[in-house]
């Protein structure tokens, strides 16, 4: 072999170790693992709950219908507004709603959402919209419409 073949051929080896070592050195800084995914949906009582244990209220320009309900602790009413007007559903006493939990709708409505697992809708809902609470204490909780609150109804957490 003449002087100019070998240096030719030493410098193709080394090109070649250098992109091999230049494209396996990238693959390694980023590998790629899938994660898999589960799409199991939680229990029947965990986050959002069954339909079972779901009692419905609507709200129509006469009242609320049924004007009473009894549910077990740990199920939820909903209340639908089917009206002409605003629904805001808040446990009495007008207008402070303290009756299920004690505190007032000034410490428990924030940014017109409850706070701490009261019984209050803090926000009046036009027609269409629902408004759940899951009842976590027995006891018989009396309730109205806080725009207009000589609709009454009643609750009662056995």
């Amino acid at each position: 072999m003449n002087k100019t073949t070998l240096w030719t051929l030493l410098l193709v080896v080394l090109v070649a170790i250098i992109g091999g070592y230049m494209l396996f050195a990238k693959q390694a800084a980023a590998p790629t693992t899938e994660t898999p995914v589960s799409e199991e949906l939680p229990p029947a009582g965990v986050g959002v709950p069954s339909e079972d244990s779901v009692s419905l209220v609507s709200y129509t320009d006469s009242g609320f219908s049924p004007q009473t309900v009894t549910v077990s602790v740990g199920d939820t009413v909903r209340f639908t507004n089917t009206s002409s007007t605003g629904m805001w559903v808040g446990v009495d006493e007008h207008p402070t709603h303290t009756e299920y939990d004690g505190t007032s709708t000034k410490e428990h409505c924030v940014d017109g959402s409850a706070i701490g697992g009261t019984f209050d809708a803090c926000r009046p809902y036009t027609s269409g919209e629902s408004y759940e609470f899951t009842f976590t204490r027995a006891g018989t909780f009396e309730y109205h419409n806080h725009v207009g609150s000589s609709k009454t109804g009643t609750v009662i957490v056995r």
